[in-house]
């Protein structure tokens, strides 16, 4: 293993406007408070089963509202930056943005109601959002000069986007009244649920985190490299199973050849990324306390626990496991690390547009100083309460630890978003003459 130079292989001049991937990030805690809501509203009924509306709901607040938002919000950041992949028409991200927006709360409404139009609103809003989205991103990445697993990993990311949505509009459009899609040859609604599940975390989420990981961890705590050899192995996981859970879906073979199909995606996210990526973090050069350090070490450890509870899910008949592994999946592995990311990617992102052009003219602060310590470490206290009494009140069923998860869910999103609009509104007093990059 190496260690890579901060910004290696960095296209810093092709960024695009703060606002753009800002605009998502704080999304991130608004789904976060509006689970907590749910939870204090509904105590522990969501979490009996992930068949109930209350749980659908949820689970498209962490999903769709949590990582989806930061998902998206990263991708237009390090599409340019990273790959060299200049996303065209780049501003419609702020179209995207409010497409984005509508749709999730369309669909949440439509879970808690039951309510056909909602539901249809829903699935013509996130259609547009991830067309809107996903088109311009692939034709830059397409063409990007730079062939890096970081680049590669967040093509399979995309294209499994775009499956995963194609699966979700089929169950919208259920919902909504049109029954036609159940005549699709192949058709089988639990295996498509486990698909539209499988696919979303594995090799949408999974593989779009494993790819950024590569980049993020050596460049912002200088931690040694993953040989080139794992990193492709990860990212042919992953594309593995972009490419046989489709067919294993479209030829309506049995549910267990679909479980298999999954499994590359899910080893790769799971089991090898975290047996890669934790000894390179306790090697990092830069060894001064970080709590974002800590998030990513916990998400880790949440890793290899989500795989035990999905498969105990398919072993024993509690429904119970299978809302756990949901839990531990969105609220733990990827939950923690985006919490990380996004604690160090938005100061450097600010730092950069509005502090980097000052360098050598005036005293700027350094990144770290955005975002103090204590500040990061009272919201990550707030996040693995909140895990744990999600675990507990999925457990137990008991009503008030239930909502007592929703109350640690709101001071979370709380102290997230603080976090982030504090560093997003930070404007350094500029001398007369000396202008930032207009973000």
């Amino acid at each position: 293993m190496s260690f890579a130079s901060p910004t290696d292989g960095l296209s810093l001049d092709q960024a695009p406007p703060l606002s753009i991937p800002a605009s998502f990030f704080l999304l991130a805690p608004v789904a976060v408070g509006a689970g907590g809501f749910l939870l204090m509203w509904m105590g522990a009924a969501p979490l009996a089963s992930s068949g109930l509306p209350g749980s659908g709901a949820l689970t498209h607040l962490g999903t769709l509202g949590l990582l989806g938002s930061v998902m998206l919000g990263a991708v237009y950041q390090m599409a340019p930056v990273v790959a060299g992949a200049r996303v065209p028409a780049v501003r419609v991200a702020h179209g995207v943005h409010v497409a984005w927006v509508l749709g999730i709360a369309a669909l949440v409404t439509g879970f808690l109601s039951g309510g056909r139009s909602a539901f249809l609103l829903g699935g013509v809003s996130l259609t547009a959002a991830i067309l809107g989205f996903a088109i311009p991103v692939l034709l830059g990445l397409l063409g990007a000069p730079t062939r890096n697993w970081t680049a590669r990993g967040m093509k399979v990311a995309v294209l499994c986007l775009l499956v995963v949505a194609s699966l979700g509009l089929a169950f919208v459009s259920i919902r909504s009244g049109f029954a036609a899609v159940a005549a699709v040859p192949g058709f089988d609604l639990l295996a498509w649920r486990t698909g539209h599940l499988g696919l979303g975390l594995t090799a949408w989420v999974g593989a779009l985190l494993v790819a950024v990981s590569w980049q993020v961890l050596p460049m912002f705590y200088l931690a040694p490299e993953v040989a080139p050899k794992w990193r492709a192995a990860l990212g042919i996981s992953a594309a593995l199973t972009l490419v046989l859970a489709p067919l294993s879906m479209a030829f309506g073979l049995p549910r267990w050849v679909l479980l298999l199909t999954l499994a590359p995606a899910a080893a790769a996210a799971w089991i090898a990324h975290p047996a890669l990526v934790l000894p390179t973090l306790k090697k990092r050069q830069r060894k001064r306390r970080d709590e974002t350090v800590r998030l990513w070490f916990l998400s880790l450890v949440c890793a290899p626990l989500a795989l035990a509870f999905a498969a105990l899910a398919e072993l024993l008949p509690d429904p119970r496991l299978g809302v756990a592994f949901i839990w531990m999946a969105v609220w733990g592995w990827a939950g923690l690390a985006m919490h990380g990311m996004l604690c160090r990617i938005v100061p450097f992102l600010v730092w950069f547009h509005r502090l980097s052009p000052l360098v050598g003219k005036v005293k700027v602060p350094p990144v770290r100083k955005l975002m103090p310590q204590d500040r990061m470490r009272n919201a990550m206290g707030a996040h693995v309460a909140s895990l744990i009494l999600g675990v507990a009140a999925i457990a137990t069923g008991w009503d008030p630890l239930a909502r007592l998860c929703g109350l640690a869910l709101l001071v979370t999103a709380a102290l997230l978003g603080r976090n982030l609009v504090a560093v997003l509104r930070f404007h350094p007093e500029e001398p007369v003459g000396i202008a930032t990059n207009g973000a």
